[in-house]
């Protein structure tokens, strides 16, 4: 089975470690994981990828952008280059328009070859193109399982 990740990246009034505790227990709920699709960005996309690698499952680094690495800094790039050196990569060739629609073009990837989509996601509206809700909405519109993890209200459906 394989299981992509879309989420918040670094968020007020998100416990990280509840996050974490969250995606464990989804992906043991779900059977065989045998890879993780995930940009890495930030929060969400990182814990997920650490989540999976512990699982012994594989991890595919889904990367949206030529210059993608500038979009970190300090402890996550850290954590990005050593995730993306233990990843297969997935690079995406068509974002040559906004950064944005870069982000939606990774998104959408990651949904149609994904089996399953785990969201750490608030459920409100999007607030800019590319993000959790329009990953979500567009993985709905596949018919793909989504399973959200809301770190706000700290629910799981």
């Amino acid at each position: 089975m394989i299981v992509g990740v879309t989420g918040h990246q670094n968020r007020e009034g998100i416990d990280w470690d509840w996050v974490k505790s969250k995606i464990r227990d989804e992906l043991k709920a779900i059977a065989n994981v045998t890879e993780g699709l995930s940009c890495l960005a930030e929060g969400a996309d990182q814990i997920f990828a650490e989540c999976v690698l512990e699982r012994g499952a594989r991890l595919r680094a889904v990367i949206p952008t030529d210059n993608y690495v500038k979009q970190f800094r300090g402890r996550p790039r850290t954590t990005y280059l050593r995730l993306i050196s233990l990843a297969a990569i997935a690079k995406i060739e068509g974002g040559r328009g906004s950064e944005e629609d870069a982000f939606l073009e990774a998104g959408r990837y990651i949904v149609d070859h994904s089996d399953v989509i785990i969201a750490i996601w608030d459920q409100l509206p999007p607030q800019g193109k590319g993000g959790t809700a329009d990953i979500v909405a567009y993985a709905r519109e596949q018919k793909r399982t989504v399973r959200v993890i809301n770190p706000i209200k700290r629910t799981v459906e």
